[in-house]
C-alpha cells in the first residue's frame, strides 16, 4: 500500500466537513484503499508534532508519535454493496499466530527411565515420527495455528553417529550429553537423534512438515543468528561454512579482532592465550556436569565385564581444550572476549560477526548498509544467513523463531526478512528480544531511534525490520511479581509498552527459558492452578500472538535434576529426558490423554477453550481498554482489608471490535487463596464511549455471559448507568478464577 499526499487530492472544507477526491488512475489496479484521516500540527514539538484528532476514535490526541490501530478500507469497485468497512491493525491480513512450542527431543518420548545425565540409549528421545496425525489433530483442535518445532537444527552432541559421518563432539564443548539446541553445528541439517533412520533424517523431517500442513497448521523452526557451536561445520553445504568465503579459498583474517567481512571475532594473542581455555576442567579434573558424566561413563565402560562395552571406543576426554582453537580463539556467544571464559558464559558457542564491532567506541560504527551509509557492502555473514533461510523455506518451513534477535543489527533483519518475503510473502518471523539487555544492538535509523518521545527501544527497530511479533517479557515479569513480591495487578498496566509494540508482541506464561507454572518453588507454590488466571490475562490482552509450551497444558512441573539441567523449575533443554505429565497425554503415541487425572483433563480443556476463543473478532481485531486505573479508588474492586488502593489481586480489561461490535469484559481474580466478594467493575466514560454505551438509553439492559465456562455458565445483567456508576456487579469471584464475559449491548 502506498501513501498519497493530500496535495494530490482535491481537498475542500465546507461546513466542518472535509471532502477530497483521489485520482483513480493514481491507484493503479488496486481493489481497495486503506484510509486513515488525522489532523496533526508538525510545526510543534521539534517536528514530531501534536495530534489533534483522527478518524480512529481509539487514537489518543497528544504530543509526538501516536499509534493508530484502526483504519477504513475503501472499496474502489463502484458496484460494491459497501463503500467502506472499518478494519483493525494495518497488518490485519496476517493471520493471528497461536503457537504451540514443541521440543522434538522430549515431546514424543515415552521412556520413563529418566536417569540423570542418561544417554539416549538409556533415557530415549522423541522422534519426528512421534509427531503423528493423532498429535497434530489434537493440537489443531486446541486452536493452534502454528507449531514451533524447537531444537530441530543439528546441534553439538555427545551421541556418536560415526556410522553416518556424524561423530560425537568434544565434551568440553557440550552442555548436557544431548547438547544445547542453541549450539548449532550445521544450519542446513537436522539432528539425527530425531530420525528413525538417521541417514534419512531430512526426508523424515520433510514428511513431518507435510503432516503439519495436512492438518492446516504451519511450521516454525529456530533461526539462531547470533552464535554457532565452536565445532560448526556443515557437511550438507560445506562451501557456506563460516570462516571461509565460498570456493575462492579465502577465509577470515584471524590476525585482527574485527573485520566487516569476517564471520567471527578473533581474540588477539596475549599472556592468556592462545590456546583457548574452556572452564570445563580445573587442575586436570572435570568440573562441568557434562565432563564429569563423560569421565564416569568412560570409567564404567573400560572396567565393564561386558565384552561389547569394552570393544566400544572411549569417549573423548575432557581436558579444557578444543582442538579447533589451539592456535586461535573466538569471542563467546554472549560477547565475552576472553581466552578463559567462565562457566556461566556461553563458552560452547562462538559469536557471529554481522559487520558491527560490539566493543567500546566502535559501537557507533556500522560497516554494513544502513540509513546513514546505505552504500556500504553487504557483509559475508549476511549472505550466508540468507542462504540458511532460503534452504529451509525451500523445504517447506513457514517461518522462524529468531533466537536473541536483539543481539543482531536490525539492518540485517530488514534486509534478510525482505529477502525471505520476496521468496514467500507470508513467511513468519517471531523475535526473541529484550530491550533491557545491555547486549542489544539498536539501529541507526534517525526516525525509528526517536520514536516514543525519543526513548529508544530495540523493539521498534525489530518491528520496523519486518518481524511479525517480538517477545513481551515485561508483562510476564509483572505478573510473576504479583506472586513473588512486591507486585500488584495494577502494575500490569505500568508494564505496557508503546501501543505499537504492545499490539505486536507475543505473550507466553512458559517457554524453555522460563520456569514452569506448576513448579513448587515458583509462583508462590500455587501449582498448575495458576495457569488459567495467568494465561487469561496474557492471551487476551492484545491482537498479538500467543504461545504455549509443551507440557504447560497438563501442568508439567519441571521438578528434579535431569543432568546439566539442574533442579531449576524448568524442563531441561540439555539432556535426554521425558516429561512425566505430558507422557500421560501422549499415552504411547495415542495422544488421547487416557492417563491424565480429571484435573489435568480440565486444565487442558480450559486452554483449548481459551485459545479458540481468542480467535474471535474482539480479540483478533479489537482494542484493549485496561480498567484497573479507573478502579483504584473503587473500594468494591476486590479490595481486601488493610489494602489501599484497590487492584492488588484483581485485574480487568475490555476488548472491543469496531466492525462486529463484539465486546468482552475480562475479569480475573489472581489471588490464590481468597474469593473476592461483591465485586464492582466501573467502566469509565472513555471506555463506555469506545464500546458504544453512550449510544443507548441509560437504563438499557446489558447482558454478560461467561464464554469460558463449561457447566452452569455465569450470567450477569446490568445497565449502562450502573456500569458507569456503581459498576458491573459480580457477586462472587473465586480464587484464581478468570471470567470472559461477552457483553450484549
Amino acid at each position: 500500500m502506498g501513501t498519497l499526499e493530500m496535495e494530490q487530492s482535491l481537498a475542500k472544507f465546507h461546513n466542518g466537513t472535509l471532502t477530497f477526491n483521489l485520482q483513480r488512475a493514481a491507484l493503479s489496479a488496486s481493489k481497495s484503499l486503506d484510509l486513515v484521516l488525522y489532523a496533526k500540527d508538525l510545526t510543534e514539538n521539534d517536528a514530531w508534532g501534536r495530534l489533534y484528532g483522527c478518524s480512529d476514535k481509539c487514537a489518543a490526541a497528544g504530543w509526538g508519535d501516536k499509534y493508530i490501530p484502526n483504519y477504513c478500507e475503501v472499496n474502489l469497485d463502484s458496484t460494491a454493496a459497501e463503500l467502506s468497512v472499518p478494519r483493525s491493525r494495518l497488518n490485519a491480513n496476517r493471520s493471528p499466530l497461536r503457537i504451540y512450542q514443541l521440543f522434538v527431543r522430549l515431546f514424543g518420548n515415552t521412556n520413563e527411565t529418566r536417569t540423570p545425565n542418561g544417554t539416549l540409549a538409556r533415557n530415549g528421545v522423541g522422534k519426528f515420527n512421534d509427531i503423528n496425525d493423532a498429535a497434530l489433530r489434537s493440537l489443531r483442535k486446541m486452536g493452534f495455528t502454528h507449531i514451533w518445532l524447537m531444537g530441530v537444527l543439528q546441534q553439538a552432541s555427545g551421541t556418536d553417529y560415526s556410522s553416518i559421518g556424524q561423530p560425537a563432539d568434544d565434551p568440553d564443548l557440550l552442555k548436557g550429553i544431548a547438547g544445547s539446541p542453541y549450539a548449532i553445528k550445521d544450519y542446513f541439517d537436522v539432528c539425527p537423534d530425531y530420525a528413525a533412520k538417521p541417514e534419512k533424517r531430512l526426508d523424515e523431517f520433510k514428511l513431518l512438515l507435510e503432516r503439519i500442513h495436512k492438518h492446516e497448521m504451519k511450521a516454525l523452526i529456530d533461526f539462531v543468528p547470533n552464535h554457532v557451536a565452536r565445532s560448526y561445520g556443515s557437511d550438507v553445504i560445506p562451501e557456506l561454512n563460516f570462516g571461509t568465503r565460498g570456493n575462492d579459498g579465502a577465509g577470515d583474517d584471524m590476525s585482527i579482532f574485527f573485520s566487516p567481512q569476517n564471520n567471527f571475532f578473533y581474540l588477539q594473542p596475549d599472556g592468556h592465550g592462545p590456546p583457548l581455555r574452556l572452564p570445563t576442567c580445573q587442575d586436570g579434573q572435570p568440573v562441568s556436569p557434562t565432563c564429569k558424566t563423560v569421565a564416569a561413563l568412560d570409567e564404567r565402560r573400560t572396567s565393564s565385564e561386558n565384552a561389547t562395552d569394552r570393544r566400544r571406543p572411549p569417549l573423548q576426554k575432557c581436558d579444557g581444550f578444543f582442538d579447533g582453537e589451539m592456535k586461535f580463539g573466538r569471542v563467546t556467544g554472549n560477547n565475552v572476549a576472553s581466552w578463559t571464559p567462565a562457566i556461566t558464559d556461553w563458552y560452547e558457542t562462538a559469536k557471529l560477526n554481522y559487520g558491527f564491532d560490539f566493543t567500546g567506541s566502535s559501537k557507533n560504527v556500522r560497516e554494513y548498509p544502513n540509513a546513514l551509509t546505505p552504500d556500504k557492502p553487504i557483509p559475508d555473514t549476511w549472505k550466508k544467513m540468507d542462504r540458511v533461510l532460503e534452504h529451509w523455506q525451500a523445504m517447506g518451513v513457514d517461518g522462524f523463531r529468531c533466537d536473541m534477535a536483539h543481539m543482531v543489527p536490525p539492518e540485517f533483519w530488514n534486509w534478510a526478512i525482505a529477502q525471505a518475503r520476496a521468496r514467500q510473502a507470508d513467511v513468519v518471523f517471531v523475535g526473541e528480544a529484550y530491550d533491557n539487555d545491555p547486549a542489544k544492538v539498536p539501529g541507526v535509523d534517525p526516525i525509528i531511534s526517536k520514536l516514543h518521545g525519543g526513548r529508544s527501544n530495540v523493539m521498534f527497530d525489530l518491528l520496523n525490520a519486518g518481524f511479525n511479533a517480538v517477545y513481551d517479557d515485561q508483562t510476564y515479569r509483572a505478573l510473576k511479581k504479583i506472586y513473588e513480591g512486591p507486585g500488584w495487578a495494577n502494575d500490569i498496566d505500568d508494564a505496557r509498552p508503546d501501543d505499537s509494540i504492545f499490539e505486536n508482541s507475543i505473550r507466553y506464561a512458559e517457554n524453555h527459558d522460563e520456569v514452569r507454572l506448576a513448579a513448587k518453588s515458583q509462583w508462590a507454590g500455587v501449582g498448575k492452578q495458576a495457569g488459567p488466571a495467568i494465561c487469561a490475562i496474557l492471551y487476551g490482552l492484545s491482537r498479538g500472538p500467543i504461545m504455549l509450551y509443551n507440557g504447560q497444558e497438563v501442568g508439567e512441573p519441571g521438578e528434579g535434576v535431569e543432568g546439566f539441567g539442574s533442579n531449576d523449575a524448568r524442563t531441561s533443554i540439555f539432556d535426554y529426558w521425558s516429561m512425566p505429565e505430558l507422557v500421560k497425554w501422549v499415552n504411547r503415541g495415542r495422544y488421547d490423554g487416557e492417563r491424565l487425572s480429571p484435573e489435568q483433563r480440565e486444565l487442558r480443556s480450559f486452554y483449548s477453550r481459551l485459545i479458540n476463543l481468542i480467535g474471535e473478532p474482539a480479540f483478533r481485531y479489537g482494542i484493549c481498554i485496561p480498567l484497573n486505573g479507573a478502579n483504584r479508588d473503587n473500594p468494591n474492586y476486590g479490595r481486601l482489608p488493610n489494602e489501599q488502593p484497590s487492584g492488588h489481586w484483581l485485574y480487568s480489561f475490555l476488548r472491543h471490535d469496531l466492525e462486529s461490535s463484539q465486546t468482552f469484559l475480562i475479569v480475573v481474580n489472581l489471588n490464590p487463596w481468597k474469593s473476592l466478594k461483591n465485586v464492582r467493575i466501573v467502566l469509565p466514560g472513555s471506555a463506555a464511549q469506545s464500546i458504544g454505551l453512550n449510544r443507548i438509553a441509560p437504563e438499557s439492559r446489558i447482558c454478560l455471559k461467561h464464554r469460558l465456562a463449561v457447566d452452569q455458565p455465569i450470567s450477569v445483567e446490568t445497565t449502562a448507568s450502573e456500569a458507569t456508576g456503581a459498576g458491573v456487579p459480580i457477586v462472587d469471584l473465586p480464587a484464581l478464577t478468570p471470567i470472559y464475559f461477552e457483553m450484549s449491548i
